[in-house]
């Protein structure tokens, strides 16, 4: 009993010393991808930029699910069906057993931070999760379309000007 103990007690800490340096390594596009997800706006005021992303997102058909102020940050999804119901159908026509992705859901997230500088930070990403016509998690995936988040920080600049002016 006490040579398996102290064997358990040896292997919990062999394995307890593995590196953190293997945890988290940043794939070749990070940069790139973290430049597309930030914009900096000229502006103190990250509750206005705050309300500002929280009204293009409603505007765009997301649901805000979180949103905390004293952080400065925001979630928000919206659920949409995918494909046809006609096609739907006749996939069950021609197979009954078929599987295939039935529901999606796209989730935005979005950390607003000052920078020191009389600016705001604000970085957003988008990802999508789809289940299956039985109720099984299909896919998960971060959406990194340059254009997506274009459209967003398009949108958003809009926005900022139009809570500017109290429109």
């Amino acid at each position: 009993m006490r040579l398996e103990m102290s064997f358990a007690v040896l292997v919990l800490f062999l394995t307890g010393c593995s590196t953190y340096n293997t945890l988290y390594i940043p794939d070749k596009n990070y940069l790139e991808r973290r430049n597309i997800e930030t914009r900096i706006f000229d502006t103190e005021d990250d509750k206005e930029i705050l309300m500002a992303t929280a009204l293009v997102l409603q505007d765009m058909g997301y649901t805000i699910k979180e949103s905390d102020a004293a952080i400065g940050v925001i979630t928000a999804e919206k659920n949409r069906e995918f494909g046809t119901k006609g096609g739907k159908l006749i996939l069950r026509i021609l197979d009954r057993d078929a599987v295939y992705e039935d529901v999606q859901c796209f989730y935005v997230s979005i950390a607003v931070t000052k920078t020191g500088d009389e600016t705001v930070k604000v970085r957003v990403t988008f990802a999508r999760r789809s289940w299956d016509n039985n109720g099984d998690v299909h896919t998960v995936a971060k959406i990194n379309d340059p254009e997506l988040y274009k459209e967003f920080f398009y949108k958003l600049e809009q926005s900022v000007f139009l809570t500017g002016q109290g429109i």
